[in-house]
């Protein structure tokens, strides 16, 4: 498989192996068979390799749902808190308040940039754990469930700020009717089952494939009672 689209989607039930794709495609995890290639400029990097996983980490933005960094939670203000980490990877301090600047007007955190991260509600952690992992500016973000919890408005709102912000995005999710929305422009999706790719295609193809798949295992299942 090879991934160079803009937008692309990973759907399928608990357990089908969403998360783990996504942990191999941002070196989180290290393939126990087969390999795994990012593209690096001209060079192809192999995340198991630990010169290359270092040169991943910068290139591939890491999204964990809403989980932000332990260390957010210390700072008394978010804007602190990224301020802080750039610091500390030597980004000098005129770029360092142009980057949070940037980043907090895309994603609707300039209001809430000198609250701490703990009097955040759940669309602003989301927004800042995506904020986080674009402060280093890298070339694609790996987003795992970035919308989960939310309701139908805080997901438009997300949603809206990660696909407009101009990185290739690959991400889970169980929202199969954002996928299919005309104004994300999701290229490609893959459905996943027992941990292998059982469709790649069009949101919609893939969405009525994924249905059709549900409702077999549900058959299959009550069959079985």
């Amino acid at each position: 498989m090879t991934i160079t689209e803009r937008r692309v989607a990973v759907i399928g039930l608990n357990g089908s192996g969403k998360t783990t794709l996504l942990k191999l495609l941002d070196g989180a995890l290290t393939a126990t068979s087969g390999t795994v290639n990012i593209a690096g400029g001209e060079e192809s990097l192999d995340p198991a390799v630990k010169r290359d996983l270092k040169r991943i980490e910068a290139i591939v933005g890491r999204v964990r749902r809403e989980e932000i960094p332990n260390s957010y939670y210390k700072a008394a203000t978010i804007a602190e808190a990224i301020d802080e980490a750039l610091k500390k990877h030597k980004v000098p301090e005129s770029e360092r308040q142009a980057i949070i600047g940037n980043l907090f007007a895309h994603f609707g955190l300039a209001d809430v940039s000198r609250q701490p991260a703990s009097a955040l509600d759940s669309e602003k952690r989301h927004l800042l754990a995506i904020a986080s992992a674009l402060s280093f500016s890298p070339a694609a973000i790996v987003a795992d469930e970035p919308t989960k919890g939310l309701d139908e408005i805080g997901t438009a709102h997300v949603a809206k700020a990660l696909f407009g912000y101009n990185k290739q995005v690959v991400f889970a999710t169980h929202d199969t009717e954002m996928i299919v929305r005309p104004e994300y422009a999701i290229d490609r999706t893959l459905v996943l089952d027992d941990h292998r790719i059982v469709f790649d295609g069009a949101p919609a193809d893939a969405v009525a494939f994924y249905n059709d798949l549900v409702r077999a295992k549900f058959e299959a299942a009550k069959a079985q009672r």
